[in-house]
């Protein structure tokens, strides 16, 4: 949604301020621009995040200077773009009664002075001037022929001063009226509108086309602090693997091989002989006479023996 409309001549352009979403804090205010033929330029958003759009309600240029009404308040933006504080608030003032009340306002050539038409009251009404500087009110002009209880969302000012206003909506139809000194006439009617804005009125021939200033990179939003992580756990120290001995294998022992010995000689068997079958010899008869006296003599021996042994044993029992 465009709202605020002012009309800067040197531009050529209506200047505006929209949003890009309902959430303020996260998308600020733009300050825009829109030709004659509805293209519309962007040029950046307000330097102050606390400045909200949806509070905006009347706007009007002077030069360099876009002036926008806060409810009570009138903020003075830069939008000189070779300015040091280009789309920044250099001003602010608190609006005098009923100037707080306007729906729209617009500078008026000859006196330097904004004007607005406020109808708020059981009267007709009011053309009411006031000092951007101070935001106090000059002056409050009721207008016979102007229909009070209702709203004008649209006021401009000409070149030779007649003020021009568009009612939102007047017994059921929105009317535009021309304002001369304390009267007004009614020019058109049409269906009632919601909101209506209006800014400047073109001369004749149309200005030469202006290029917009280039628009100004929108801050990012400072990053999100990082999250707090718990210190990692410090290992615990592996003890070094103990060293290990490889058994020595003694080398195999080498045996030597034998000393060669000398191969010995093997005898020579003598080829056995053919053995002949044993004769059995004739013994020869004793020829010596002791011979068989011998033998008895051992036989007696014995006996003798045996019978002493018998003898004693007789003794000892």
């Amino acid at each position: 949604m465009l709202n605020a409309l002012g009309y800067s001549p040197a531009l050529g352009r209506l200047v505006g301020l929209t949003s890009k979403g309902g959430h303020w804090w996260k998308n600020p205010s733009h300050v825009v621009l829109v030709d004659t033929r509805g293209a519309v330029s962007d040029l950046g958003p307000v330097d102050a995040h606390w400045f909200r759009t949806d509070d905006v309600s009347a706007g009007a240029v002077v030069g360099t200077t876009f002036y926008v009404r806060d409810t009570a308040r009138l903020h003075a933006i830069d939008i000189d773009p070779a300015s040091p504080t280009y789309l920044e608030v250099v001003r602010t003032v608190v609006l005098g009664w009923p100037a707080l009340a306007l729906d729209d306002f617009t500078p008026n050539p000859a006196t330097g002075a904004f004007t607005g038409v406020w109808a708020g009251g059981h009267g007709p009404g009011e053309v009411v001037t006031f000092d951007p500087a101070t935001g106090r009110v000059l002056s409050r002009t009721e207008i016979a022929g102007l229909p009070g209880k209702s709203t004008y969302g649209a006021v401009v000012v000409d070149a030779a001063g007649t003020v021009h206003a568009v009612n939102n909506g007047h017994q059921g139809r929105s009317r535009v009226y021309r304002i001369t000194g304390t009267s007004a006439v009614e020019l058109s009617a049409g269906e009632p509108m919601g909101m209506v804005d209006a800014a400047g009125c073109l001369p004749a021939p149309m200005p030469p086309r202006a290029e917009p200033p280039a628009p100004r990179p929108e801050a990012p939003l400072p990053p999100a602090p990082a999250p707090v992580l718990p210190p990692a756990p410090v290992p615990a120290p592996v003890p070094a693997p103990a060293a290990v001995v490889a058994p020595v294998v003694p080398p195999p022992a080498v045996v030597a091989p034998p000393a060669s010995v000398a191969p010995q000689p093997v005898p020579v068997r003598a080829a056995r002989e053919k053995t002949e079958p044993r004769q059995d010899l004739a013994l020869e008869a004793e020829s010596t006479p002791l011979t068989k006296s011998r033998k008895w003599a051992m036989v007696t021996i014995v006996l003798v023996m045996l019978g002493a042994g018998a003898a004693a044993a007789r003794a000892r029992g």
